[in-house]
């Protein structure tokens, strides 16, 4: 079976991107939001406006901004949770079933075990990790909780750039691969092939 390429897997990507941040936007639309969340969204904004305006330094608006953002982050904590539960149903516990997402479904390309074994929660969440940041989404959700806003911010940062960095070298061992397998492929013991059509 041939692997999928590079720009089926983008396009199945944006489909999933798109599929998935509707949903979202639909959930935090219902959620009902504190008036400390406005103020918080506000304030956050008028920061933003200031450093861009120079009337702030730089140091003074990265302060401010990580008090704001562990703030916002905690009053949004039970809309962080279920975004990423819907985050988990959707990229970890789907494909074990279903091999694929909608994305994939419409592309035509499906998750196989390199064994050809039956894809697992472990196959599927390492996938996530990678694919779409699963980590860092429940690293907001749990440290919001436990740590200081500097140590809220600086693991934001990190966990960001960390992220950012795995998917780069991803995108390049696909292109450049002869199997067309990504960082994500490999860790999870899993391939993204072509959907045989019978």
């Amino acid at each position: 079976m041939n692997n999928a390429s590079f720009t089926r897997r983008l396009i199945a990507y944006i489909i999933d991107f798109i599929f998935i941040s509707a949903i979202l936007m639909i959930l935090a639309y219902f959620m009902p939001k504190s008036a400390n969340f406005n103020f918080l969204t506000q304030d956050m904004n008028e920061l933003t406006e200031q450093a861009m305006n120079r009337e702030i330094t730089f140091e003074a608006y990265s302060r401010e901004f990580a008090k704001n953002l562990i703030e916002l982050d905690k009053v949004s904590v039970v809309y962080n949770a279920l975004s990423f539960i819907i985050l988990v149903i959707y990229y970890v516990v789907i494909p074990i079933f279903t091999k694929r997402t909608l994305g994939k479904q419409i592309m035509r390309i499906k998750i196989e075990h390199v064994k050809g074994k039956k894809l697992n929660i472990l196959n599927t969440f390492t996938r996530s990790i990678i694919d779409i940041g699963l980590l860092y989404s429940l690293i907001t959700v749990y440290l919001v909780q436990i740590v200081d806003y500097k140590t809220y911010f600086f693991t934001l940062i990190i966990f960001g750039i960390i992220q950012f960095l795995l998917v780069i070298i991803s995108i390049f061992m696909i292109l450049y691969r002869r199997d067309k397998r990504g960082l994500q492929d490999i860790l999870s013991r899993s391939n993204v092939v072509l959907n045989e059509v019978r």
